[in-house]
């Protein structure tokens, strides 16, 4: 007879288990993360753990890469079907889509099913890419501050008269040149001439590096280049090659960008606390927020790094008030 009651009992807890269990599964979320570039790029994981600390952990977030940095259309086919498919696949409550690849070859598709979209790190106006904006896309815009950079870098070179903005031609970079030179080549800013050049093959890239004539150099988007064959060229070897061989100051708008075998300096907007931008947002439909009382964002909190040997290589000595702001490298 004890043994019978102890089943029972032992039944009846399994059942309460079983019973309280059901709406804390049904109660999780689910997110789908859309990265336009691969997990190799420190802006792609910075984003991601920024994303995940504004997030709460019974969300579970789903990730894949549509790798367009280093791929080409063609090559990367396979993996927006494959994006879409695990969209149709896992039904997630809502979706994020990292940069402007995504949002542009997968957002109208994935707004039309009526499932909230975040997006972040996006250059271009998030209405280019729909024939109008839909009303559950919302997100946070990646406004890299170009000339307030050019400005701070004329502190640094005084002297500086003819300066290159340089990029590769990634719809990235060309957003960037539409938003910040208006479709022109060169512009006249503060007394000095800003040109802007847009390459997609190595050589030219490299050619254009050893010209004479420009008093420094800023490259804020370098990681879609191709050599002579279509082989994609590590970012890495970009910036190490430019550095070392540049007869001018390089400078960038990535951290990582900046060291002893790497640019002079940076202003950065830091994925991490771009992420954590975006993630709060997310966070925020998750829990009911309505979608229509969000607005679009800018992150235009930009970071300065340096790096002292770099520095003191072209002579270049920082005004104080913006040493004592510097991160050095």
């Amino acid at each position: 007879m004890d043994g019978r009651v102890a089943w029972i009992s032992y039944l009846s807890v399994a059942a309460l288990l079983m019973l309280t269990a059901v709406p804390s599964l049904a109660a999780q979320k689910r997110i789908l993360l859309i990265q336009s570039y691969d997990p190799s790029l420190p802006w792609t994981g910075q984003c991601e753990r920024g994303i995940r600390s504004a997030l709460p952990e019974s969300v579970a977030l789903d990730i894949t890469y549509l790798d367009t940095k280093r791929r080409t259309p063609a090559e990367y086919r396979a993996n927006v079907d494959e994006a879409m498919a695990r969209f149709q696949r896992t039904r997630p409550d809502l979706v994020m889509l990292g940069d402007d690849n995504a949002l542009r070859i997968l957002g109208p598709a994935i707004a039309d099913t009526g499932v909230p979209v975040v997006y972040f790190g996006i250059n271009n106006n998030p209405r280019s890419y729909f024939r109008s904006l839909p009303p559950n896309v919302v997100g946070v815009i990646e406004r890299i501050p170009l000339f307030h950079w050019v400005r701070v870098l004329t502190g640094v070179v005084p002297d500086a008269r003819n300066i290159l903005v340089l990029m590769d031609d990634s719809p990235t970079a060309k957003a960037i040149f539409d938003t910040n030179f208006m479709g022109r080549q060169s512009v006249a800013f503060d007394g000095r001439t800003v040109r802007c050049a847009l390459i997609d093959e190595w050589a030219r890239w490299r050619e254009t590096v050893l010209a004479n004539g420009y008093d420094f150099i800023l490259m804020p988007i370098y990681h879609a280049l191709k050599d002579r064959n279509g082989e994609h060229v590590d970012y890495k070897t970009v910036v190490a090659w430019t550095s070392e061989h540049g007869t001018a100051p390089v400078f960038a708008t990535q951290d990582y960008a900046v060291g002893d075998q790497g640019v002079v300096g940076a202003l950065v907007l830091v994925g991490e606390e771009h992420g954590a931008i975006a993630g709060r947002l997310a966070a925020g439909i998750l829990r009911g927020q309505d979608i229509a009382d969000l607005s679009a964002l800018d992150d235009q909190q930009g970071r300065m790094f340096f790096n002292r040997k770099q520095l003191a290589r072209f002579g270049l000595v920082l005004p104080p008030d913006l040493a004592e702001r510097a991160v050095f490298r």
